[in-house]
């Protein structure tokens, strides 16, 4: 199954996680995408622990006991992506998107950005390694002398986190 695996910023992903953010706001992202979208969690400052199943805290230091920033930490459905002009103010969309005006204003930079809501969130009872995905890669396969080379998808593990977001394959539904 097609899925996407979207790199998000602490300080957005705590509000994802602790139920407050219920829009995502991208630059870009497929306006056609219907599925589940993995949430990595950068390794950049502030720092997030886990408390429980559904508690999230920010920390400005590091603290090794149930640190998230670099694995992915939990995935959501994606129904519907819609367009909006940030320039146009939309205050509702902001509030769930926990952003200020003027930050959505200054991301937009007078474009169109993709609005996506943020339905069937699970958190993950552990959190997974970027190791544990799987995306398909054009490859060049030389099989010998006696044909000529082609290309094919070869199955590639993830091994750095996208700058954004980027297609994964998920096996069975985890």
């Amino acid at each position: 199954m097609k899925a996407i695996l979207m790199s998000i910023r602490p300080q957005h992903l705590v509000n994802i996680l602790n139920g407050k953010k219920t829009i995502e706001l991208r630059k870009r992202l497929p306006s056609d995408y219907r599925g589940w979208v993995y949430c990595y969690c950068t390794k950049t400052k502030p720092y997030i622990t886990q408390q429980s199943k559904s508690q999230f805290t920010i920390r400005e230091t590091k603290d090794f006991t149930n640190l998230i920033n670099g694995k992915v930490v939990c995935r959501f459905w994606v129904d519907n992506v819609e367009e909006i002009d940030t320039n146009l103010g939309h205050p509702s969309i902001y509030v769930k998107a926990c952003v200020q005006d003027q930050e959505a204003i200054e991301y937009g930079k007078g474009k169109m950005v993709k609005v996506i809501s943020i339905s069937k969130l699970e958190i993950f009872d552990k959190p997974k390694k970027l190791g544990e995905f799987y995306y398909y890669k054009k490859r060049l396969i030389d099989c010998g002398r006696d044909c000529p080379p082609y290309v094919d998808e070869v199955k590639t593990q993830v091994r750095k986190a996208p700058q954004s977001w980027q297609y994964i394959y998920i096996e069975e539904d985890k």
